[in-house]
């Protein structure tokens, strides 16, 4: 597989699990990235992305509600991943980030927000090449991790009151993470075909708060561009996603409101800087969203990715 294709498919994926389920309670920052194929032996990968979320519209099952408590909710997020190859099978990999903000603007007069900011949690996943195939071009990786809180203690506003789940940077629980990742390329049309899984279990946290299992499911289309006004250094991608949240419980009793099921469309430019730089914009747009109760639906997202990947 050459340098730049395994720049693309190290990025690609950068972003598909940070928009969940509730808007800003679905927001999770570092369950998620998965770069899809292992490294060589001795070789480090570093990925840093920013991502905008919002959403201003309350959604009562598929349809919209007139619901009005919380007029925007907003975030702003940065990540760190880091990816070591232990063998030339096995990588370890490390995420970490910070919200610079999670905010609610309520709808109230005089106007009234909340906002929580800080680290969220780390996960440390171990992947693991299932098949290389280099004659069909086809590749299976899976992955196990945990998930770590960088603290236990929820945050508490200005006015001494506690926030809410959704704006909180971490709730504070442990979780366990497993994944799946399937590449297919083509090089004769400069077609590669992607499917990702991925699944979240957590605990409880220390006030008995769990937040519900969820799925990731992405497929992607990539079209390398070939046309001398690209100069050979971009590509054009599709994705697919589908998100499957459960239920949450709060001292082991079903949180009505919560839990979902949404479908985004995300298009996605990426751009190979002298070979070793690889840049991507993605926009997110959500196009079927499904909740339980009464729950703030997703906006448009966006993300930017910076990833280089080091020869030791």
């Amino acid at each position: 597989m050459s340098k730049k294709w395994t720049l693309l498919i190290a990025g690609v994926f950068c972003c598909i699990w940070y928009t969940r389920a509730q808007c800003l309670s679905s927001v999770n920052p570092v369950g998620g990235t998965d770069n899809l194929l292992v490294l060589e032996k001795g070789t480090v990968r570093v990925i840093s992305f920013y991502k905008f979320g919002q959403g201003n519209q309350y959604y009562e099952g598929g349809n919209r509600s007139d619901f009005d408590l919380i007029s925007r909710a907003h975030y702003n997020y940065l990540s760190l991943i880091g990816s070591y190859g232990l063998t030339n099978q096995l990588t370890l990999e490390v995420e970490s980030g910070y919200f610079f903000n999670k905010t609610q603007d309520y709808n109230t007069d005089p106007a009234y927000s909340l906002t929580g900011k800080g680290l969220a949690n780390a996960v440390v996943l171990a992947k693991h090449s299932l098949l290389t195939d280099h004659f069909n071009r086809f590749y299976i990786t899976g992955s196990a991790g945990v998930k770590i809180p960088f603290s236990r203690e929820l945050q508490w506003s200005e006015n001494h009151v506690k926030l809410p789940v959704e704006v909180q940077p971490t709730i504070g629980a442990f979780g366990a993470v497993f994944s799946a990742s399937l590449v297919k390329e083509q090089s004769g049309t400069g077609m590669r075909y992607f499917f990702t899984n991925r699944v979240e279990t957590h605990a409880a946290n220390k006030e008995d708060y769990r937040l519900g299992t969820s799925v990731y499911n992405s497929l992607y289309i990539s079209k390398h561009l070939r046309q001398p006004v690209f100069k050979d250094n971009w590509t054009a991608i599709l994705q697919i996603r589908n998100e499957i949240r459960a239920h949450d419980t709060v001292e082991g009793k079903k949180k009505e409101s919560s839990g979902s099921i949404l479908f985004f469309v995300a298009p996605q430019l990426n751009y190979v800087l002298m070979d070793d730089w690889y840049l991507s914009g993605i926009v997110d747009i959500p196009v079927y969203q499904h909740f339980n109760g009464t729950q703030l639906g997703a906006g448009v997202g966006f993300t930017f990715i910076v990833s280089k990947t080091f020869e030791m």
